[in-house]
């Protein structure tokens, strides 16, 4: 199995972090009744929470973490994909450079909360995804795009042949 790499708002990154934690609660409340009682109340679901850790090695890894800061200071909601997840939007909450100072080496963690203005279902209404390119474009840049593999695009668009350079307008169906 293929491991997608971790991206956010077109960052990849070059290694997937570490550890990565994805956390889900639900908003409850406990009310006391009188004589001793008490009764809870769910409330829903909370935004998903994900937080973790990484580094990055090599002559560019002060580089690396960079661009992520940039990324962090853009600031707003964007999609982010985890490896072997659905993406989904969220605000990138938290960064920090952690560890103690080593040649080519950061280490990082980050943290992410799930933006619940955007539903699943305004997702499932939207109906299938399609990109259409604006010339130039490669499958490779689309796969990264949507947070896909090539094989599943080239598999959901037997009409493409040349892999390579899509023509402008042509319509990729995003499975």
């Amino acid at each position: 199995m293929k491991i997608t790499p971790m991206s956010f708002k077109g960052y990849v990154w070059p290694v997937n972090p570490e550890m990565i934690r994805v956390e889900r609660m639900r908003n409850t409340a406990e009310f006391k009744i009188p004589e001793g009682n008490a009764a809870v109340q769910d409330n829903g679901s909370a935004p998903r929470k994900v937080t973790g850790s990484g580094k990055f090695t090599g002559t560019g890894c002060m580089e690396q973490f960079s661009r992520l800061s940039s990324v962090f200071a853009e600031g707003g909601s964007g999609i982010l994909l985890l490896p072997g997840s659905v993406p989904f939007y969220a605000v990138f909450a938290a960064l920090a450079m952690t560890g103690r100072p080593r040649p080519n080496c950061v280490e990082y963690e980050f943290s992410f909360l799930e933006d619940p203005s955007y539903t699943a279902k305004e997702t499932a209404l939207a109906g299938p995804r399609k990109h259409v390119c604006t010339g130039g474009e490669n499958l490779w840049e689309v796969a990264n795009r949507y947070g896909t593999d090539v094989d599943s695009l080239r598999m959901a668009n037997p009409q493409i042949e040349r892999p390579y350079c899509l023509p402008e307008g042509m319509e990729v169906a995003i499975p």
